[in-house]
């Protein structure tokens, strides 16, 4: 399962792990909570201090995304993370990353669909400045326009690029396709040539309207001594103002991308030996009851290397290297997909085969055996995904902003624990909404083509690579 905040303050490797359930101690497992206090000017501060290690990670979201670019001015949310890492302070970006760099720190400015973070990473003893480069990169950005259009030009370069990879070209496609409709749908950059549309002032705009205090929350993570480090906050950030934001709500409904019932969309790149195949379908969201049995469906189908679609289309039909599947999850949002390649004339049986084990699972052909392992493989990897205390607080964060409750850091191992074969099957029946199905593939269409006919598929639209650039 994957909430879509991937850049979310701290950098968090997922490790997979299987394992008896047995083995952890559900009752006494509790992961540790923040202390969060709010200062008078509305800021949100979540503490994280431990002494173990002489370690901390000081980072702050602002919980305004891409999804809150403006009408019209796609990139404005990508362009204002680019540029808080371009200097700060009056400070160059040279000098501000040779200050970071002689400490032996490690610092970040990034943008998702839900947030911009921007975070240190280095020794406790330097813990106060850390902060104060935070500080300065949030309030305090130079926006120098030399820096504003190297930044363009790098962003709109690489996505001249993006036709240059079918792997690029099928995930873009099927995120247009499944996300149309939505605020989402727009992602980091609608069309290479909005950019020429995005000034400077856009994005000043855009920092000056949502990096407000109240729509912020700054985390504080490892070995700090809190009532010094507080001071330091309420220096740096005690002055800072602003009413809550108006935030962009665009959705967008593009007939280009919006896949019709049984339609395969197919991006034409000639000469490619391998097709790239993305499958996947609208679910219910992430406050839906029955997520985690649905976690649960989907580690058995495609999330481990023994679960159904990597033993029946890897090993037993030798189809693919490998075949994953996932489910998504954004704010407003979320969708199941399972991605794969193989080589282009075998197109139409990996789609073949990946769609009956879809309609099975949907027709409640499931094992309580099958059930039972994929409930031991997620408790058993949850342990150590959250082995670190900047795992544990990227967690708690997902949760506070997603807005799953007290409860969401500590329930996930008793929830799937108490997942049962017939509450697979349901979620499975309420989720699975076959009929919407979106199929995206990326490669030699005239190959890709005659292997879905041979295997029944009869409706095809292409879609020329420069209309998504």
């Amino acid at each position: 399962m994957k909430v879509a905040m991937k850049n979310l303050v701290f950098s968090l490797v997922l490790l997979s792990a299987s394992g008896a359930h047995a083995a952890v101690d559900l009752a006494s497992f509790r992961l540790p909570l923040p202390e969060v206090e709010k200062l008078p000017n509305g800021l949100t501060v979540a503490w994280y201090v431990d002494d173990k290690l002489p370690v901390v990670d000081i980072a702050m979201l602002v919980e305004s995304g891409t999804r809150h670019d403006p009408a019209g001015k796609s990139g404005t949310v990508e362009m204002t993370a680019r540029m808080l890492d371009r200097g700060a302070h009056g400070l160059s970006a040279q000098e501000v990353a040779r200050r970071i760099e002689s400490l032996g720190a490690s610092g970040f400015a990034s943008a998702d669909e839900e947030g911009i973070s921007i975070g240190m990473h280095g020794l406790s003893q330097d813990a106060e400045t850390l902060l104060e480069l935070v500080g300065w990169t949030v309030r305090e950005p130079n926006f120098l326009p030399a820096e504003f259009k190297r930044e363009k030009d790098l962003l709109g370069e690489s996505w001249r690029h993006l036709g240059d990879s079918a792997e690029s070209v099928s995930g873009y496609l099927f995120g247009k396709a499944i996300l149309n409709g939505s605020v989402y749908e727009r992602g980091t950059l609608d069309r290479v040539a909005d950019l020429s549309k995005l000034g400077l002032a856009d994005v000043k705009s855009f920092h000056r309207a949502h990096f407000v205090p109240g729509n912020a929350i700054l985390m504080i993570v490892g070995r700090v001594d809190r009532a010094e480090m507080k001071k330091k906050i309420e220096a740096l950030f005690g002055s800072w103002k602003g009413s809550a934001p108006k935030k962009a709500k665009v959705a967008v409904t593009n007939p280009k991308f919006a896949a019709k019932k049984d339609e395969i969309l197919i991006v034409d790149m000639p000469g490619l030996p391998q097709a790239q195949i993305r499958i996947g379908f609208p679910t219910p969201g992430i406050h839906w009851p029955k997520r985690h049995a649905l976690a649960v469906a989907n580690a058995l189908l495609g999330e481990y290397f023994n679960s159904r679609l990597n033993l029946i289309v890897r090993d037993r039909l030798g189809l693919a290297y490998g075949i994953q599947s996932s489910l998504t999850y954004f704010k407003d949002r979320a969708f199941f997909s399972v991605a794969s390649a193989t080589a282009a004339p075998n197109t139409g049986k990996l789609l073949e085969e990946t769609v009956h084990q879809l309609r099975l699972l949907k027709a409640a052909d499931v094992l309580k055996e099958e059930v039972d392992t994929s409930k031991e493989f997620l408790i058993g990897g949850y342990p150590l995904g959250v082995s670190t205390l900047g795992a544990i607080a990227t967690r708690w964060l997902n949760g506070y902003v997603f807005q799953l409750g007290p409860d969401y850091l500590n329930e996930f191992m008793p929830k799937v624990a108490a997942v049962t074969r017939e509450s697979v099957v349901e979620s499975v029946d309420e989720a699975f909404k076959l009929d919407k199905m979106i199929v995206v593939v990326a490669g030699d269409a005239k190959k890709i083509e005659k292997s879905l006919r041979e295997k029944g598929f009869k409706r095809f639209r292409k879609i020329p690579v420069k209309t998504l650039l």
